[in-house]
């Protein structure tokens, strides 16, 4: 669930701890809201709160986050992450139409520690279009405070730490492309392969996606990514064929080819190179009960 339930309304929550759970990561608000006026506006540096650390993800429409003198979109399925006090305004831009989101804000020693920590990472804007378990996460606790008047301080804490753990997750499996860091012509081709990794893509037609000479496309893709595009074009692949393997029956050759290989026999091979084990090895060891989803380390 991405969104709340369709019978929740659009609040806030804000937090108070009778007793103090100083390091730990401590929910001090969480809301979803909608914007259409300029009035919305955070600044980062000019706010009553201290020591904390936001977490915003848009559901429609966009707004506009200032970072170190640079400004980021933040459309539909992407989000950000700041700290408190810190050097970045967020706000909304009326000739935008308007802006739906929800946010947490959290306080504690932890809090601070892991959100520095996931800005390194990530940078300050996140694409979550193929990993929306975070978003989840802070819509199922907005739910679970909406439809609960008790406040269980323990269970909040537990869903915020998985929240970080989640994020942390995705960070090592590299699946994240840091929106703040990487060029369009970048993102455009990679969006490219995520969405037709199952055709016979070329390194043309990958170049033309970009909008750039193919040299310089090839340069840019690997200082941004630390692969050449046809192995960024292979890793998806690899992990694609990695789900169908462990979440249906399909053979073998089915899902080389639904997976962009007109070859089983190198499919095969590319898949042991990278996995370690032949698909019919990886079927086999992953539990029927549970879903896999592979991530290929750069």
């Amino acid at each position: 669930m991405l969104y709340p339930h369709a019978e929740l309304e659009r609040q806030s929550f804000h937090t108070r701890y009778l007793t103090p759970m100083a390091d730990s990561l401590r929910l001090t608000s969480i809301g979803w809201e909608y914007v259409n006026s300029s009035a919305y506006k955070w600044d980062g540096l000019n706010r009553l709160s201290q020591d904390a650390g936001v977490f915003q993800f848009t559901l429609s429409g966009q707004g506009v986050i200032r970072y170190n003198n640079r400004e980021y979109v933040v459309p539909k399925h992407c989000g950000f992450l700041c700290t408190i006090p810190g050097d970045h305004v967020y706000y909304f831009n009326e000739d935008d139409g308007d802006w739906e989101f929800m946010f947490i804000s959290v306080q504690g020693e932890d809090a601070i520690r892991h959100w520095k920590s996931l800005i390194r990472l990530f940078g300050p804007v996140i694409s979550f279009q193929d990993q929306p378990e975070p978003m989840y996460i802070v819509s199922r606790l907005y739910a679970h405070l909406y439809d609960n008047l008790d406040f269980d301080k323990y269970a909040v804490s537990v869903e915020l730490y998985r929240f970080v753990m989640e994020m942390q997750r995705i960070a090592e499996g590299h699946d994240i492309v840091q929106l703040a860091e990487t060029p369009e012509p970048i993102r455009r081709s990679i969006q490219l392969m995520r969405s037709q990794y199952a055709l016979p893509l070329t390194l043309e037609e990958l170049a033309d996606c970009a909008g750039i000479s193919r040299y310089h496309f090839c340069r840019t893709f690997h200082a941004k990514t630390g692969l050449q595009p046809m192995q960024y074009l292979r890793k998806i692949r690899i992990e694609k064929a990695s789900a169908l393997l462990s979440q249906t029956r399909k053979t073998v050759e089915t899902v080389a080819r639904e997976t962009g290989f007109d070859n089983s026999n190198y499919f095969i091979r590319v898949f042991k190179l990278l996995v370690g084990m032949t698909p019919n090895e990886y079927r086999q060891s992953c539990s029927a009960e549970s879903t896999h989803s592979l991530r290929i380390e750069k």
